[in-house]
C-alpha cells in the first residue's frame, strides 16, 4: 500500500481514538457528572480543520481518480463528497450544542444526547465504509503513480492533534494521553 493510504488509515485510526475520547466524556454526562466540554469542543474543532482541510480532500482527490480509472467500482463507493459534506454540517451541529452549554445556554439532555450519539455514529460509519470499501478499492484500481500524483496534488500537512508540532491543540492531545493512560 502506498504512503498516501497508509496517511488516510492513520488518520481514521486518529479520528477513531478522538471520537472514543468523546465517548468516554457522553459517558460521564450520562452519570449525571459534568463532562469536559472544552475537551469536547476541541475534538469538534479538530474535525472541522484537519479532516475538512486536508483529509476529506485527499480522499475526494482519490476519489475522482478512481472515477474515470473504475467507474464501476467508484459508483459502489457511492458519493464521498456528499458523505464529507454531511459529516461536516453533523460536526457543526455538535459543535453549536457545545457552544451553547459552554455560554450557560439551556440544553436539554436528551438534545445533548442525541447530536453527541449522531456526530459518533455519523464519523464512526463513514470511516468504516472508507475502511472496508474505499481503501480497498483505491489500492486495487490506482497505480502507485496515480496515488504520488494525488498527493503531489494535495500536498502534506502536518495533523494539528496528532503529529510533532501539535501547538494548537495541545490541551486536547495531553487529554487523551491522560485519558489513555
Amino acid at each position: 500500500m502506498t504512503d498516501i493510504l497508509n496517511t488516510l488509515r492513520d488518520d481514521h485510526a486518529n479520528l477513531a481514538e478522538l471520537l472514543d475520547a468523546v465517548e468516554r466524556q457522553l459517558a460521564v454526562f450520562d452519570r449525571g457528572e459534568r463532562p469536559d466540554y472544552e475537551m469536547m469542543q476541541g475534538a469538534l474543532e479538530y474535525c472541522l480543520d484537519y479532516p475538512d482541510l486536508y483529509h476529506h480532500p485527499m480522499e475526494d482527490s482519490i476519489m475522482r481518480r478512481l472515477r474515470a480509472r473504475d467507474p464501476a467500482t467508484a459508483e459502489a463507493v457511492g458519493d464521498l463528497e456528499a458523505e464529507h459534506r454531511a459529516l461536516n454540517a453533523e460536526t457543526r451541529r455538535f459543535a453549536a450544542v457545545i457552544d451553547e452549554v459552554l455560554q450557560e445556554i439551556e440544553v436539554r439532555r436528551d438534545v445533548f444526547e442525541a447530536k453527541a450519539r449522531s456526530f459518533i455514529q455519523h464519523y464512526r460509519d463513514h470511516m468504516r465504509k472508507e475502511e472496508e470499501v474505499f481503501l480497498p478499492a483505491a489500492a486495487k484500481a490506482l497505480s502507485p503513480r496515480d496515488l504520488a500524483e494525488i498527493e503531489a496534488e494535495v500536498g502534506r500537512r502536518e495533523d494539528l492533534l496528532f503529529g510533532a508540532a501539535a501547538a494548537r491543540f495541545e490541551a486536547l492531545r495531553e487529554n487523551l494521553m491522560k485519558w489513555a493512560q
